[in-house]
C-alpha cells in the first residue's frame, strides 16, 4: 500500500511544477499534421460580452501556424511552431504560445471543424497584481465558408457534474477528478510527484460533442491554468498546464494526456432530499 505523505497547504512544499510535469507526456496522445496546408478563419467573440467580436486566422504548415488578430485596436500577427490533437474524427485540440508579447501568453482551443464551432481561451501570466496566478479570457468562434452560426456554439454543461473521473497521466502519475459544481471540481494526486496534494479549485465546463467536454481550472495556490479535452466514450484525454514554477520562477507550458477511469456519478442533491412516505 502507498503511503501518503502529510499534506501542507504551503505551496512551497508541494512538488515543483517542474518536478510535478516530469514523464506528463508519457500518455499524450500523438500529434496531428491533419491541418498543414489550410487557413481556418474564425469569426469570434467573448462570450456574454457585447462589443467583443474580432477575427482570428490561422495558416497552418506542418510543424509551425501564422497567428492574425483582427479587431478594433487593428491587426496583429505572428509566427508560432504549435501543438495541435485530433481526438477523433474533426475534433482538434489547439495549443500555442505567443512568443513575441512581453508577459507569457498561450492560445488553446478545441476546434471542431464538422460543425465550424471553436471554444478557448487566450491564457496569461505576469499581470499585476499577482504575477504567479494565470488569468484567462474565454473566446468562441465560428469558422468562415461554413454555415456556423453563435446560435449553435458550444454550451456550458453539467454533465460532468457529480462524476468521479481518475487519469492516469503516465505510468507513475495518477489522479482523480470530482467535478462539484458549475463553478468547483476538486482534485487528488494518488500517484507521482504530487502524491496526497489536492485543491478545489473555480472550473468552466463546456460540451462540444457527445460524451465530449472542454474542461478547464485556475489554481489559487500554484496559480496553474488548467484545461483538458476530455473524451468519456474513449476514456482518453488530452490537455495543457501553463504555470509559473513556485520555487524557481520558471515557465512550465505543456501538453499532456491521460488514459480515464469513470467511477459514475453521484445523485445531485434534489435527487438525495428524503421524499415524504
Amino acid at each position: 500500500m502507498t503511503t501518503t505523505p502529510a499534506f501542507s497547504w504551503a505551496k512551497d512544499d508541494w512538488a515543483s511544477l517542474t518536478e510535478m510535469a516530469d514523464g506528463f507526456d508519457e500518455y499524450r496522445p500523438p500529434l496531428s499534421a491533419a491541418l498543414a496546408g489550410r487557413r481556418l478563419e474564425l469569426r469570434c467573440r467573448v462570450p456574454g460580452e457585447a462589443g467583443t467580436d474580432f477575427t482570428l486566422i490561422h495558416e497552418f504548415e506542418a510543424e509551425t501556424l501564422r497567428w492574425t488578430v483582427q479587431d478594433g485596436a487593428g491587426t496583429r500577427d505572428g509566427s508560432e511552431t504549435y501543438e495541435l490533437f485530433e481526438m477523433q474524427p474533426g475534433l482538434f485540440f489547439l495549443h500555442y504560445r505567443r512568443s513575441g508579447e512581453d508577459h507569457p501568453v498561450v492560445v488553446t482551443m478545441a476546434l471542431d471543424t464538422d460543425s465550424g464551432q471553436a471554444t478557448g481561451t487566450v491564457g496569461e501570466l505576469g499581470l499585476r497584481p499577482e504575477p504567479h496566478l494565470a488569468r484567462q479570457r474565454w473566446f468562441q468562434g465560428q469558422l468562415a465558408g461554413t454555415d456556423a452560426t453563435g446560435n449553435g456554439a458550444h454550451q456550458r454543461t453539467t454533465e460532468l457534474i457529480g462524476h468521479r473521473v481518475r487519469y492516469a497521466y503516465s505510468s507513475d502519475d495518477v489522479y482523480d477528478h470530482v467535478y462539484l459544481n458549475e463553478n468547483l471540481f476538486t482534485w487528488l494526486c494518488l500517484g507521482g510527484a504530487e502524491l496526497g496534494v489536492g485543491d478545489t479549485d473555480s472550473a468552466t465546463y463546456w460540451k462540444l460533442r457527445d460524451e465530449t467536454y472542454l474542461f478547464s481550472w485556475l489554481e489559487k495556490n500554484v496559480g496553474v491554468e488548467g484545461m483538458v479535452l476530455i473524451d468519456l466514450a474513449a476514456l482518453r484525454t488530452v490537455g495543457i498546464q501553463f504555470g509559473l514554477d513556485q520555487q524557481s520562477g520558471d515557465l512550465v507550458n505543456l501538453t499532456m494526456g491521460a488514459y480515464a477511469q469513470d467511477f459514475g456519478r453521484v445523485p445531485g442533491v434534489d435527487e438525495s432530499r428524503p421524499r415524504p412516505a
